[in-house]
Order: structure tokens, then sequence, then C-alpha cells
């Protein structure tokens, strides 16, 4: 049972990747036709096997802290997500928009497009769409859910994989992009003394001492 499971999914795995090849070979024929100069299926399919195709969240976060110039971050999510929260240094394009003209007007050809998303396979999808259009183009493997898993969360706090191994070059990187805590005053804060009165100038009245008996 369980090679007749294994059998099964390799020829799932292996009917998807002809799948894909005849959508690129489609894709190519109309790119041509249309003036793109798309990426050859042959180099796609290649790409995909070798997981060439994407970069690891880790490795975005090494780019990004080695201030390379070599690529274009894209957050494809709607404007309020990437409000909330996104990558440094990536810019919004919405998936809806993409692909217009005024969309595509914002990539850069001479770079590296790292597009990502939620985590689901719209990045993927939309990295294959920027190949066939002759783009150099990479996704986010798992998008911004990886992204904070692997990088923002803490190691004592992940649901998975939590290990003692590796913590503090972990909070390092992290706080790379989150700021370190700040860090507690070395001393304690003490009051400032009162102010002794001032004395009375040579001008002044003097206070007379009432002796004994007095009053």
């Amino acid at each position: 049972m369980r090679i007749e499971i294994e059998l099964r999914g390799k020829t799932l795995a292996a009917a998807a990747v002809l799948v894909v090849a005849g959508a690129l070979a489609a894709a190519s024929a109309l790119g041509s036709a249309a003036g793109w100069n798309p990426a050859s299926p042959e180099a796609v399919v290649e790409a995909m096997l070798a997981e060439k195709d994407h970069v690891q969240p880790l490795e975005l976060a090494r780019w990004i802290l080695e201030k390379r110039k070599d690529y274009q971050l894209v957050d494809l999510r709607e404007p309020w997500e990437y409000d909330d929260y996104h990558i440094p240094g990536a810019i919004n394009i919405p998936l809806s928009q993409l692909f217009t003209a005024e969309g595509l007007k914002q990539l850069d050809r001479s770079k590296i497009i790292v597009v990502y998303g939620l985590g689901a396979g719209h990045a993927a999808q939309t990295q294959l769409l920027l190949s066939m259009k002759g783009y150099r183009a990479l996704s986010l493997k798992e998008g911004i859910s990886a992204w904070w898993d692997q990088v923002m969360t803490p190691q004592s706090l992940r649901g998975e994989n939590r290990t003692p191994s590796g913590y503090r070059q972990a909070k390092a990187l992290r706080e790379q992009f989150m700021g370190g805590p700040s860090e507690p005053s070395a001393k304690p804060i003490t009051p400032a003394p009162t102010p002794a009165p001032p004395s009375p100038g040579p001008g002044a009245p003097r206070k007379l001492k009432l002796g004994r008996g007095c009053s």
C-alpha cells in the first residue's frame, strides 16, 4: 500500500510538471506573438524542480541586512494589510493591479522580482506568470506568514521546533528588524535634595531671639 501511495504521489507530481510545461509552452508562443520575451518553458520547469523559483525567509532576511540592490520586493496583499505590517523594503502592488499597465510599470526588469503574499499559492502563481513575461522572478516561500514565524517569532514562542540551539542568533536577527529592548538604568533614580533656604543678605532685618521669660 505504501509503495502504491508513493507511486501515485510521484505520478501526480510528474503530471503536474507536464501540465505546467504545457501551459508554459502555450504562454511562450502567445508571448512571442505579443512581443514579450518570456523565459523558456524548460528553464522555468527546471527551476521549479530544483526549487530555485523561490527564496526562503531567512535568506531574504540576509539579503536585507546585506543591503543588496539587485532585487525588488513586492507585497501582493491589499493596501490595509501592507500598512498593518510588511517586510522592510517592500513596495505594495496588489495582485489585482500587478498585471495592469500601471502595475507592470513599477517593476524593474534589471532586478530580481521577489513577490510575496499571505502564504497561499498566489505568490507562486504570480512568480510563474512573471517568468512567462520575461522577468527574473522569485516568490517568498510560504509568504509573510513564514517570514513572521521564522524571522520575527522568538524561539521560545514557536508552536513547533522549539529549541534552545541558535536562539541567540535568531534573537539578534529579529532585533535587527524590530530594534533591541531598552536597557534598564544602571542606577536607581533618587530624588533631588531639597535646596537650603537662602541666607539673608547684609541689609535684611535681623530676627530677634527671645530670651528666657520673654513672650
